[in-house]
């Protein structure tokens, strides 16, 4: 029998999260505000039951604990026993300091990202290898896992993987409106670009973006003609700048 995991936390994050993992794990959520439990649980139609903490340290003695707070609040949070597991998707937040704040058998930090609610994150994984098997198997229903063997490399992944969705989003809202520009009804080029999209997905499973950069653009065509204007304001190094200023924010936490 699968163990019962503990998600302390509400926000969006934890919410994705235990969107993903509801029936398919025996599953807790708590945190220090009982209300927001309570409707976290009721709102979303969570198969979850609430702990509430009717004391301070909360006791997580045996205990899988998935911490899902901000990075800040870790040093608000006061815990007594030790747990089995800790899960840690707090950014910047390292397991030596985890160690420090939390007392444990074995540790993991994960970043997931908002798509964990729709079982298509693409999540990574670090920490003790005693830990190794559980943890992908707590990650699986929330999409795919990538095992880092280092966590040095786990502000890198923070940084692409786990802020990327709102890179794309920014891009998905810009193309939409350029639809709009160029005669576009709203909602046409709404569906349009969430094709685009989907679509994309697709193709980059078993293909290079620069092969299918190649297979679009036609010499001396549209696509020619976009790319080029792209290059010249320098889209692909605003992008590497964007994955490095998140990655050093991550190391400031």
């Amino acid at each position: 029998m699968p163990p019962t995991l503990t998600l302390y936390g509400y926000g969006k994050m934890a919410l994705a999260i235990a969107k993903g993992l509801s029936g398919r794990f025996p599953l807790e959520i708590t945190g220090r505000n009982p209300q927001k439990i309570e409707e976290l649980i009721a709102l979303h139609g969570l198969n979850a039951s609430p702990l509430f903490p009717h004391d301070s340290p909360l006791d997580i003695t045996d205990r899988h604990l998935l911490l899902c707070v901000k990075p800040y609040a870790l040093s608000e949070l006061s815990f007594s026993g030790e747990a089995k597991g800790v899960y840690s998707i707090l950014a910047g937040v390292s397991i030596e300091r985890l160690r420090e704040k939390i007392p444990a058998q074995s540790y993991i930090r994960a970043m997931p990202n908002m798509a964990a609610s729709l079982g298509s994150s693409c999540t990574a994984l670090c920490g003790d290898e005693s830990l190794k098997a559980l943890a992908s198997e707590i990650f699986a229903p929330l999409g795919t896992s990538l095992w880092l063997d280092k966590e040095s490399k786990i502000d890198a992944a923070t940084a692409l993987a786990g802020s990327g969705p709102a890179y794309l989003a920014l891009m998905a809202e810009a193309l939409m409106d350029a639809g709009v520009r160029e005669g576009l009804s709203r909602e046409e080029s709404k569906a349009l670009t969430q094709g685009l999209f989907s679509g994309f997905a697709d193709l980059l499973k078993d293909r290079h973006p620069a092969l299918i950069k190649e297979e679009v653009t036609s010499p001396g065509g549209t696509t020619a003609e976009a790319l080029a204007l792209l290059e010249s304001k320098g889209l692909r190094g605003i992008l590497i700048e964007a994955v490095h200023a998140a990655l050093l924010k991550a190391k400031k936490l």
